[in-house]
């Protein structure tokens, strides 16, 4: 019975253990996902910014046009954000500092109009 016990108990820690481990990941991914449906259900913003948006696996995609821009969560919860200035010869990609959804939100409407497509 004892290396029953000792068993299920490890067993049942390493479990938690886990679960522990996963929560910061799960949890800035669900604000992250809270994004991209807030973003998607603002038909005004949407037809405003004429961009591309995409929840690919963790990761927000903005796609305004002359930029391309990343979002992603990592398995420790911390965001990293990136965005790429195409070019055909050589594209630029930049990395932009971010801990949180509002730090996310406020470099993004930073390059939306820093890199604003023109209306026809």
């Amino acid at each position: 019975m004892a290396l029953r016990d000792a068993y299920f108990s490890k067993l049942e820690r390493k479990k938690q253990a886990e679960e522990a481990a996963g929560r910061p990941h799960d949890e800035a991914y669900a604000r992250l996902k809270a994004l991209f449906h807030e973003i998607m259900g603002d038909r005004q913003l949407l037809d405003h910014i004429l961009a591309e948006v995409e929840l690919n696996g963790d990761e927000l995609q903005i796609d305004p046009g002359p930029i391309f821009i990343r979002v992603a969560v990592d398995q420790a919860g911390d965001y990293h954000m990136t965005y790429e200035i195409k070019a055909n010869d050589d594209p630029e990609i930049i990395d932009v500092p971010v801990k949180s959804i509002p730090d996310i939100e406020e470099a993004i409407a930073n390059l939306l109009i820093q890199y604003a497509r023109q209306r026809d």
